[in-house]
């Protein structure tokens, strides 16, 4: 039960004088913990350098392939071949399904008879009459039906509108068709193109790129050669951004990056985010990584500012009081504290401009917590039977002089029984 309580017990000394008023009002707590001998203190020499320093705005998004296309159909009728899955590579052009096309190439057929028809009676009428101008009429219009019947019948087979990887489709043998539409909406990262023959509609992505084709009744093509990141940066940031700039590009999980520029930054508000606006920033990935996947959770690191050959220090080294700046230098085991000048702290580390060189060694303080090795403190009696024993220092620590005790000597650190007690609120750390 003692350790129990050396273990889990932690009382500010607040609630150890309102114990002691709890216990009849004869003791009263004076003592201190010593908190500072919960750290542990390291130094190390480390060298003013030349290098580069970068100053950066962090956005996270998710990486998609910068085209996408859903192929529908562009005439009516029933499927009759579907001939890709999910996963499989197509080209450009490659036949992907095909509808039943015996009464689109009989209208084919028919429309070319018509044409024929009129190509006849248009050779037979007198130029400059009015049924010169009738068959010329009738003509025109045979072609007009001919050209859409040939349009519909191409539209019986579906070709692939982009090389990529098929990603969804929505098609399977014996689907009835309706007629396709096409048309798109381009996102922030360009602007969308439009369907051709079959009903094709495309989205180039970068944005919020859309098709207007129903994409369960499609098939959907993404472009793995070319990605963007579709990210968002809050308001506090957007001033310090511009096209252009490099960013580093980390997949969640992820040891390794890629590279990319950002290509658009929005002007409207996308979200909020505990109240602060969020804006869209699209960043083009540079190039075509292996390993890259669509829905990819990322982070992003936009570079706003970057200084080369500039002599650096570690941020810890450098302190600043009462306006002063300054840094510890160490040269043939003396230490000197150095006056200096910074031209900019970038995180972890710190510019400097004057009063070091390279090569300069500076001392560089570390203070880490370190659990149990507090001190305990020390329990003072005033009046009654017995002060508390101190608090440990940090977790724990060895318990102060004094206990509280009915009767023998003062215990040391706790709540003593009639004897010595050990442990209490000043257990060993």
């Amino acid at each position: 039960m003692r350790r129990g309580w050396r273990r889990g017990l932690s009382l500010s000394v607040a609630a150890a004088a309102l114990i002691a008023v709890g216990a009849g009002g004869a003791i009263w707590w004076e003592g201190r913990a010593d908190a500072s001998s919960a750290t542990t203190t390291r130094t190390q020499l480390v060298a003013a350098s030349s290098g580069t320093v970068k100053q950066t705005v962090s956005a996270s998004g998710t990486l998609s392939p910068k085209n996408t296309s859903t192929a529908t159909f562009g005439s009516s009728g029933t499927v009759t071949d579907v001939d890709v899955a999910v996963g499989d590579k197509v080209t450009k052009g490659e036949t992907l399904a095909t509808i039943d096309d015996d009464d689109l190439q009989d209208a084919v057929d028919l429309a070319e008879a018509s044409v024929t028809a009129a190509e006849d009676q248009v050779d037979s009428a007198t130029a400059g009459t009015s049924a010169a101008a009738s068959a010329q009429a009738q003509l025109t219009s045979a072609e007009q039906s001919l050209t859409q019947a040939e349009q519909a019948l191409a539209g019986a087979t579906l070709k692939a509108p982009l090389s990529g990887i098929v990603s969804s489709v929505g098609y399977a043998v014996g689907d009835t068709t309706g007629s396709g539409s096409s048309g798109t909406s381009g996102g922030s990262g360009g602007s969308g193109g439009t369907g051709g023959t079959g009903g094709t509609g495309s989205s180039n992505a970068g944005g919020n790129g859309s098709s207007s084709s129903d994409s369960s009744s499609g098939i959907t093509i993404v472009d793995t050669s070319s990605w963007v990141v579709d990210a968002t940066v809050s308001s506090s940031d957007l001033a310090q951004l511009k096209k252009g700039l490099q960013a580093t590009i980390t997949g969640t999980g992820s040891q390794s990056s890629v590279f990319g520029t950002v290509s658009s930054i929005g002007v409207v508000a996308s979200s909020t985010t505990s109240g602060a606006a969020q804006f869209p920033v699209t960043i083009a990935v540079t190039g075509n990584p292996a390993g890259l996947h669509a829905g990819t959770s990322v982070t992003v690191a936009i570079t706003t500012k970057q200084l080369s050959g500039v002599l650096t220090v570690p941020t810890l080294a450098v302190t600043t009081t009462n306006g002063r700046t300054t840094v510890t230098v160490s040269k043939d085991g003396k230490q000197t504290v150095t006056p200096i000048t910074i031209g900019g702290v970038y995180g972890a580390q710190t510019v400097v401009t004057k009063g070091l060189s390279s090569g300069d060694e500076v001392v560089v303080t570390y203070r880490t917590f370190a659990p149990g090795a507090g001190t305990g403190g020390t329990g003072t009696r005033r009046t009654g039977e017995g002060g508390f024993g101190g608090f440990g220092g940090g977790f724990g620590g060895q318990g102060g002089t004094g206990g509280l005790q009915r009767s023998g000597t003062g215990g040391a650190g706790g709540f003593g029984g009639n004897g010595t007690g050990e442990g209490g609120f000043g257990g060993n750390g």
